[in-house]
């Protein structure tokens, strides 16, 4: 008996120190004491996130503003924000002094184009004391951490709470940072543009001194200068973001990337400067990768701008990780096809270049499935019988089926990153923001303290007050039952 009681006294105690441990949070962050994000990790480790959901924010209050005077301000993210040293504040003051200019009459109707009305808003506040802290400090980092170690949902960045945290650190710098380091970019991006366009018809019999002899030369070794310098900063930043994040959760497409476009960069700049193998074709193809990656890394910046349209990579590199394996299924059967196609053309070889080799027979099968072929080779080689019906096997299999197959595959795997991309919108600014906040020298940090108040306070619009159309009442039948929808009556045509 005293056996079967002592895991139930044990399991009692558990449950009894976990609510403890609760209650005990609870009155920090009533009190104002000990009531941050490390300290909720410290606490609960393992109720972190229900927490976030639950009692991430709490409301303060509603209040009544002209619509003219919020809506444009919400567009976007849907929230205001702003930082405050206090948990509870007068709210209603504080947000008519954010929005005084759209609250001012004259600007009100200059602005309206139609009519103006009220609309009912919800004061709220994140719990959480130095949510918007820097580094691990705060909110988002440890949850980029949790994240990259796949311990949590990408759900976890449309919380409201870190939602906030998120929209308040982009409002008030991330943003402007971010323009900046854009602006870097684009220096290098177009410096060596102009060193690839001059690059094409250099001559290469010249030495270092004589090719700075001409003016030509001299806006060449200039612009290539140019780039190594835009290139600095952003080796600096890989740097900061290893040290910080680790390589494990630092490997990523984007950091690879990267990293390649800065060892292109140097060997560019080494091999043109020394004129070492500057004949060979090792230069040439380096300048076009390194030109191919500079305007790809373009996406970067454009993805937390505008997630629906410019999102290119992320929505590849989703796309690819569904169909990967049946890439490599698609490749492994068009090199059986190869196999195949350049034993039968084995006395044939010399008079089809298209089979002479493997490789050559591969890339025939790849022309073959996107663009098709020409029967002719196939009836002029020393076994035309078996090569047709080995083509039409072929064609049947790979051009039929799996492209097919990819193609179903690859638009259900977009549809599944388009209902998510709000969420990876979310994400990639969380990212933006603290890899910008990593780099960030602490003594801009310190200067700038309304960077790190220690709460956030947001403003929405009540759904309710909200003077919105909803599709199934405007489709609904007028005196009939507003239930039932016209769209649903077999009889309209």
């Amino acid at each position: 008996m005293e056996g079967s009681q002592a895991p139930l006294l044990e399991r009692q105690n558990s449950s009894q120190t976990s609510s403890d441990a609760s209650e005990d949070l609870e009155r920090g962050l009533d009190s104002g004491a000990g009531h941050d994000f490390r300290h909720l990790i410290d606490s609960q480790p393992e109720a972190v996130i229900k927490f976030l959901e639950k009692k991430g924010m709490k409301q303060l209050g509603v209040f009544s503003v002209p619509d003219t005077a919020v809506l444009p301000l919400l567009r976007g993210t849907g929230m205001l924000t702003l930082g405050s040293q206090q948990r509870n504040i007068d709210f209603e003051p504080e947000w008519r002094r954010k929005m005084q200019i759209f609250l001012d009459p004259a600007h009100a109707s200059k602005k309206a184009k139609g009519w103006t009305g009220k609309i009912e808003v919800e004061a709220h506040v994140v719990t959480i004391r130095n949510a918007a802290a820097a580094d691990d400090a705060g909110l988002l980092n440890p949850l980029l951490k949790r994240w990259q170690d796949e311990a949590c949902s990408q759900m976890v960045f449309g919380l409201p709470a870190v939602q906030s945290v998120i929209n308040f650190k982009w409002d008030r710098w991330a943003r402007k940072l971010l323009l900046l380091e854009f602006a870097f970019y684009m220096v290098w991006l177009l410096a060596f543009q102009v060193f690839m366009l001059l690059f094409q018809d250099e001559d290469l019999s010249m030495t270092l001194s004589q090719l700075v002899e001409t003016k030509r030369g001299i806006i060449t070794v200039a612009s290539e200068a140019l780039a190594l310098l835009g290139m600095t900063p952003f080796s600096y930043i890989e740097i900061c973001t290893v040290l910080e994040y680790g390589p494990k959760r630092w490997l990523s497409i984007w950091n690879l990337m990267d990293l390649a476009t800065y060892f292109l960069q140097i060997a560019i700049d080494v091999l043109h400067l020394s004129r070492l193998n500057v004949r060979s074709e090792i230069l040439s193809i380096l300048v076009a990768s390194q030109c191919l990656l500079l305007w790809l890394k373009i996406q970067y910046f454009a993805r937390v701008f505008q997630p629906t349209k410019n999102a290119f990579v992320d929505t590849l590199r989703s796309v690819v990780a569904d169909v990967k394996w049946f890439l490599l299924f698609l490749v492994l059967t068009m090199w059986g096809f190869a196999g195949a196609f350049y034993i039968l053309f084995r006395e044939d070889q010399q008079q089809f270049q298209e089979f002479s080799t493997i490789w050559h027979a591969w890339l025939t099968m790849f022309n073959f499935m996107v663009s098709g072929f020409e029967f002719g080779i196939f009836y002029d080689c020393h076994n035309p019988e078996a090569a047709i019906c080995l083509v039409v096997l072929y064609m049947f299999v790979v051009a039929v089926i799996f492209l097919n197959l990819l193609v179903g595959i690859m638009t259900d795997s977009w549809s599944k990153v388009k209902d998510n991309e709000g969420l990876r919108f979310l994400c990639s600014k969380a990212e933006v923001i603290d890899e910008i906040e990593t780099v960030v020298p602490w003594w801009v940090k310190s200067r700038n303290p309304e960077w790190y108040p220690a709460y956030i306070h947001v403003l929405k619009v009540n759904p309710e007050s909200a003077d919105e159309v909803e599709m199934d009442s405007m489709w609904s039948r007028i005196g009939g039952n507003r239930e039932e929808s016209i769209l649903d009556d077999k009889t309209v045509c």
